[in-house]
């Protein structure tokens, strides 16, 4: 089963593609997906958290594919990328969002040709975009994220996410399956129960709620800085802890400091929250830490490019076939290669 084909039996309609790490093969996955649609006869609508589809990376200075777009495909971008583009487009939409590049606009490609994307970046703008292209008539919206923008593959962003992993990581092929495992592991934790969920949703901020149903609100400024003062209020009563922000290293040792919290739900957001030292997640974890979200995140697949942009790489049967023991049950394709 190809991965657009997934994507539909799903019934997902925005879905957004996460890298690991840059160069990891995002721009990659995203072409193997616009050509995939092409092929499935599926309309489309492109934006970016970022910049892509530029020949060279700005930061790193490695090579980048380009990104090449059908006709009748859409995509919502910066007024400055459409200059840079030879794709041949019908402007649609000013959308008054702003970005370093100029406003974002959305057009709808009218001869096929190269194109380079760079959308909003804040949740709120890329929600209304992504409106707007399945306004147009996409019939499904894909987001080419950022590593350090992952709250857009959030539940309140987008239906799904791809995660983009490869040799880009670490030269030991065992690394790279480590952490993308770790990642695979935050982003597809189990949900809370929907009377938890109603609970925490209505505080809305860091809480520890007792088995009586008594709910203590701790007094910090932030869950980052708050770990001792949230463990406080932890005893033996204690059924669940709500953490509402970010989940660092420093938060889960002050919390693991309290013996108490063996047996009771940390609960987050969501996985794109957690933050913290994957051997010191990995340690509390293999003790007993229980964790739950708010908001569980569907993972499509990951996509492998075996290839790092410092000349080395990973045999791609090796590295498939690794990763699927890794993460079993989980759709891995190895995009560099060409899919399946």
């Amino acid at each position: 089963m190809g991965l657009i084909e997934a994507i539909r039996q799903k019934g997902y309609k925005t879905v957004s593609i996460i890298g690991l790490a840059k160069n990891a093969g995002k721009t990659v996955t995203l072409n193997y997906l616009i050509e995939e649609s092409a092929a499935e006869k599926l309309v489309i609508g492109i934006t970016s958290t970022g910049r892509d589809g530029e020949s060279t990376d700005l930061v790193t200075q490695t090579q980048k594919p380009s990104i090449y777009l059908c006709e009748g495909m859409y995509a919502a971008t910066a007024k400055k990328t459409l200059l840079l583009s030879d794709a041949k487009l019908e402007i649609l939409e000013t959308t008054g969002i702003n970005t370093p590049m100029g406003e974002v606009i959305i057009v709808r490609v009218r001869q096929a040709g190269n194109i380079q994307i760079a959308g909003p970046v804040s949740v709120k703008d890329m929600k209304h975009i992504s409106g707007r292209l399945r306004h147009y008539g996409a019939e499904l919206v894909i987001i080419d994220g950022a590593i350090d923008r992952k709250a857009v593959s959030s539940p309140a962003v987008t239906d799904a996410c791809i995660m983009a992993t490869g040799a880009v990581l670490s030269r030991d092929m065992k690394k790279v399956l480590e952490k993308t495992a770790h990642a695979v592991e935050c982003y597809t934790l189990k949900q809370a129960d929907d009377h938890v969920k109603k609970l925490l949703l209505k505080k809305n901020q860091t809480c520890v709620v007792q088995s009586d149903g008594t709910v203590n609100i701790p007094e910090i400024e932030s869950s980052i800085t708050g770990g001792k003062k949230i463990s406080e209020l932890v005893d033996e009563h204690t059924e669940y802890v709500f953490v509402k922000g970010a989940v660092t290293t420093s938060l889960l040792k002050d919390l693991w400091e309290n013996k108490n919290l063996r047996g009771i739900n940390l609960i987050i957001e969501d996985g794109t929250k957690i933050f913290a030292d994957i051997n010191v997640w990995n340690e509390m974890r293999k003790k007993g830490l229980k964790v739950e979200t708010l908001n569980s995140i569907n993972v499509v697949a990951v996509t492998l490019n075996p290839v790092a942009p410092a000349g080395y790489f990973f045999d791609s049967a090796l590295f498939k076939e690794s990763m699927e023991k890794y993460i079993p049950g989980m759709k891995v394709i190895d995009v560099v290669s060409g899919g399946d």
